[in-house]
């Protein structure tokens, strides 16, 4: 069965003087991989780790096509460990402090046979909002790997409190690093025509809170970048990066479409030239065709 469906996404800048913020979309056959990754600030070279993160991710993804993926858990499991193991080793290879090295949050998201699964490592988020029947109108998220997620979890603090907590951004896993990520993963979810999911930073979510997943609406061509403007003007002149994806599931059909090129946002020279440098020393990691 094909696959009926549109993707859009946007980025932006925000405050800051560079764009940490990756996103990337690959469809293949009768299945589609979707990736964001949000750079860590504080670090070096966030972007170039979440680069390193999106990269690996297309390009496991990109391997597989052609085949049946059998287990969608394990192979986003794998997926984000590769990357993990990647971004450290780049580290190594530039002789990066540990303590500052680069490290990255992420969120995947793999479409195929009408199910959706997803893993995460960090606060960058997913959003499944489903449009018909008994769950209609329902929005499902994936839960932040974060100090302030934690204190929410304990009831220590109210959802007021935590949208301007001090340690809001404060993760507890992410991708690069000494420690091991926890990568949590879904189970399979169907997909019913009309349903909508969205990856997205820190940046575009923590503006808006629930406005992003009750706003978000067709057609995505006009509610992506005009939700990214609400959060951007929200946060003030120091947004951080903002980033989001979203798909609009119309059902698979004999008239889908068949996308067989990666959209992937394009860092600056800088970190070109670091990402390529990393490629010659290891040719399994590639990149996909820019949008």
């Amino acid at each position: 069965m094909a696959m009926n469906y549109s993707i859009v996404h946007d980025s932006r800048i925000g405050g800051r003087e560079v764009n940490q913020d990756r996103v990337a979309w690959l469809a293949a056959g009768d299945a589609l991989v979707m990736v964001v990754a949000d750079g860590m600030g504080g670090h070096l070279q966030g972007e170039v780790a979440a680069q390193l993160a999106v990269d690996v991710v297309i390009d496991r993804f990109r391997r597989a096509s052609g085949a049946r993926i059998h287990d969608p858990a394990a192979f986003l499991t794998e997926a984000l460990t590769d990357a993990h193991r990647t971004i450290v080793r780049y580290a190594a290879e530039c002789s990066l402090p540990s303590h500052i090295a680069p490290r990255t949050t992420c969120i995947a998201c793999l479409v195929q046979d009408g199910h959706a699964s997803w893993a995460h490592a960090g606060d960058s988020r997913l959003y499944l909002i489903h449009a018909h029947g008994e769950g209609t109108g329902r929005v499902a998220r994936t839960r932040d790997h974060s100090l302030v997620q934690r204190l929410l979890d304990a009831g220590t603090i109210s959802h007021a409190e935590a949208a301007g907590h001090p340690l809001r951004h404060r993760v507890f896993s992410c991708l690069g690093g000494d420690m091991p990520p926890h990568i949590e993963v879904s189970v399979a979810v169907p997909l019913r025509a009309g349903d909508l999911i969205a990856l997205c930073t820190d940046g575009a979510w923590s503006p808006l809170g629930d406005r992003l997943a009750a706003e978000l609406n067709l057609p995505l061509t006009v509610t992506v970048p005009r939700l990214l403007d609400v959060a951007e003007a929200a946060a003030g002149p120091d947004s951080d990066n903002l980033t989001l994806i979203a798909l609009h599931w119309e059902g698979d059909g004999t008239d889908g479409r068949k996308d067989a090129e990666p959209r992937t946002q394009v860092g600056d020279s800088e970190l070109e030239r670091a990402v390529a440098e990393l490629r010659r020393r290891n040719p399994h990691v590639s990149r996909g065709v820019s949008s």
